[in-house]
């Protein structure tokens, strides 16, 4: 049974989803040594850019999508508007090319090898609702559930599934809340036109357990660590990534972080380009 890893990268005018994805994958590959395939709608700005890339299959789809805006910040002061592409997720079934297969955003860095041990479960949907911020100081209430009174909060931002009549079917049910999104993020009461695949997701997970708590889904090994868009990362080297965490309540000002062997989320696209691109050390 093949298995490996799947990443999408839809760029913008604003955000080079492509170099944040090669790189998410050469982290990927050193610690999980498993392939990497690439789902795009910019092969050519790969090819341009990046050719000694390092994805095992390069798969096309086009932006036939509404486009969404949303702003993104870079640290704590300083913010600007961008397009934002995220409905290529609920193809993930028909477009991955592996079995078994690891979905990670391109902001998601691995730096450790404790997914390896979800490809030897037999589980139908890995995926993380437990999370983490390392600014503790935070209120984390959006990421426990999609409002205050609905149901639990599920991160599309890495999972593990398998292919078979079940998760076929969870993908056409996440497929379907993404087509009538106005629908569902009124029934749930979601304060937000965006469409977001975190809350699909959990609203799709909430009906595959036939809205109980049910035992669909289970939790990928170890816990979703994330830094937010108001923290910046400073640098990273091999598994070792350095942040300026915002502090409370002194807007533009941090506390200095270091993580060792830890996969963080990075939300903060704009100074993990920069970064990348610098290539500064910890």
């Amino acid at each position: 049974m093949s298995r490996g890893i799947v990443i999408f990268a839809q760029n913008n005018p604003q955000v080079d989803y492509i170099k944040l994805a090669v790189f998410a994958a050469k982290q990927a590959q050193k610690h999980l040594d498993l392939p990497v395939s690439l789902i795009t709608d910019s092969r050519s700005w790969l090819e341009q850019n990046y050719p000694d890339h390092p994805f095992d299959h390069v798969i096309d789809v086009d932006f036939n999508e509404v486009s969404q805006h949303r702003v993104f910040y870079d640290g704590a002061l300083a913010s600007k508007k961008v397009d934002w592409r995220n409905h290529t997720r609920s193809k993930i079934y028909d477009l991955t090319p592996y079995y078994t297969t690891l979905v990670i955003d391109s902001d998601y860095i691995i730096n450790s090898d404790i997914l390896k041990q979800a490809f030897s479960r037999d589980a139908d949907l890995q995926i993380y609702s437990n999370s983490m911020d390392l600014a503790v100081w935070r209120n984390t209430e959006e990421f426990a559930r999609i409002n205050p009174y609905s149901v639990k909060f599920y991160w599309a931002t890495a999972f593990v599934f398998q292919k078979n009549t079940v998760t076929e079917s969870f993908f056409y049910l996440v497929n379907y809340i993404k087509s009538n999104w106005k629908y569902f993020r009124m029934l749930y009461n979601i304060d937000t036109t965006l469409f977001r695949n975190d809350y699909a997701f959990s609203i799709a997970i909430h009906l595959m357990n036939n809205k109980t708590q049910g035992s669909f889904s289970v939790e990928l090994p170890g816990t979703m660590i994330y830094v937010k868009d108001r923290d910046i990362l400073v640098g990273t080297h091999c598994n070792k990534m350095k942040f300026l965490l915002e502090k409370e309540n002194h807007p533009g000002e941090y506390t200095l972080a270091k993580t060792t062997g830890l996969d963080v989320h990075v939300m903060n696209k704009i100074s993990l380009a920069r970064y990348i691109d610098g290539g500064s050390g910890v």
